[in-house]
């Protein structure tokens, strides 16, 4: 197959959740397919990635991301309907673009990389075009209107995620199918669009082979968040976390310590390592495992999200103890106090920390039961054969 993939930025560097996700699908359609891949480039830099992905069979072409005038972004707002997180994607340099090239290539397939990218469907006549949502757009919306306590934020969220709604409801049903994360995703979406597009999970995966234990680093009596600071769901996430739970955890062992894990903190989080040393807020690294192996629990205090974290597989294949919320552990198949034990309120997370960080012999159930399962379900080897099986069904049912 001849594959268009179209993505709002380049994945490279995979430093967030989101891109990893991108360049791992990519990855696997690249196996068996050609692809060209398209993206808004926002650093200058990123043109130095496109040869690493050339190297994989990856054909490249960046559209540079050039700001909408105020005109333009108001016209979309209140004409056009499109959510404010939506609307610096559509641009009219990507839309000739596009055009261009589907005049000069031949495609089987396009694959549109998160909903931001979907309003450029209309361009593709006759083409199967899949669309993979690693989120539930208006349900993250939803959550963030659910935590915030400023009243107009609050109403601010609240009216956004309504907007996200009938757009995600709208686009989604216009594709030929539909990828999500987790079987809770799927339900979400089919209920939104009455059923009215096939919707395949697709779940997240792993390198297994690059997260994996190591008993060189001895670990200490320390928990990790790892995650791109920038994001909103671990912003909050880390904040609630320290504000909340960690003064009932320190009540019971002061000397336990807390890695912060990911690029771009802000500064409220940064003001979080100063008050206390015991706190250590690392900023962008190149590799978190270091920082995963030498803390005994991997903690995933999160109360907005969607899709399913990338980080709690990472954790899981690194053979690391979790404790996690629900909201945080949705849409993964774990087994609760076998491979992951889950914790809803302050005092539960902080109790059941507390409790699991003295007990060794329950750490390293967990963790072993947590590598097996990635191993069987969560390798991206076994999410690459599930995606071109339905990639496969679609271009099949559409001919």
């Amino acid at each position: 197959m001849n594959i268009l993939f179209l993505a709002p930025r380049m994945p490279l560097p995979a430093d967030t959740g989101g891109k990893i996700r991108t360049l791992n699908i990519l990855k696997q359609l690249a196996i068996e397919s050609s692809v060209h891949l398209v993206c808004f480039s926002f650093e200058a830099n990123d043109t130095q990635y496109i040869a690493e992905l050339q190297t994989l069979g990856i054909k490249v072409t960046l559209v540079p991301m050039a700001d909408a005038s105020f005109l333009q972004k108001i016209n979309w707002l209140l004409f056009h309907g499109l959510p404010i997180s939506l609307v610096k994607y559509h641009t009219k340099a990507m839309e000739d673009s596009l055009k261009q090239i589907v005049r000069g290539e031949k495609f089987n397939a396009v694959h549109v990389d998160h909903l931001h990218m979907a309003h450029y469907l209309n361009i593709f006549k006759n083409i199967p075009c899949m669309i993979d949502e690693h989120n539930v757009e208006y349900k993250i919306l939803q959550r963030c209107a659910s935590v915030e306590k400023s009243f107009p934020k609050k109403l601010a969220y609240q009216a956004q995620s309504r907007k996200m709604n009938r757009f995600e409801a709208a686009m989604t049903q216009q594709f030929s199918c539909v990828f999500t994360c987790s079987t809770d995703d799927r339900i979400l979406l089919n209920k939104i669009t009455n059923g009215l597009v096939p919707i395949y999970v697709v779940p997240n995966g792993v390198d297994t082979g690059f997260f994996q234990s190591s008993d060189a680093e001895p670990s200490e009596d320390a928990l990790v968040f790892t995650g791109s600071m920038d994001w909103l769901p671990n912003d909050d996430a880390i904040t609630y976390f320290c504000n909340e739970i960690l003064p009932l955890i320190w009540k019971r062992n002061p000397a336990i310590k807390l890695y912060v894990v990911g690029k771009s903190p802000s500064s409220a989080v940064k003001e979080l390592a100063a008050k206390d040393n015991r706190v250590i807020v690392t900023g962008r690294v190149e590799d978190v495992r270091p920082y995963i192996r030498r803390s005994k629990i991997f903690v995933v205090p999160l109360r907005v999200g969607g899709g399913t974290r990338l980080k709690i597989l990472e954790a899981m294949a690194m053979g690391k103890a979790i404790v996690s919320t629900t909201i945080g552990a949705e849409g993964i198949t774990y087994t609760e106090d076998e491979n992951i034990l889950l914790a809803d309120t302050p005092e539960d997370f902080a109790d059941t920390t507390v409790e699991l960080i003295a007990d060794q012999n329950k750490i390293d159930s967990l963790g072993k039961s947590g590598r097996n399962l990635v191993l069987e379900s969560y390798d991206w080897a076994v999410v690459g054969r599930q995606l071109r099986h339905f990639y496969q069904k679609v271009i099949n049912e559409k001919q």
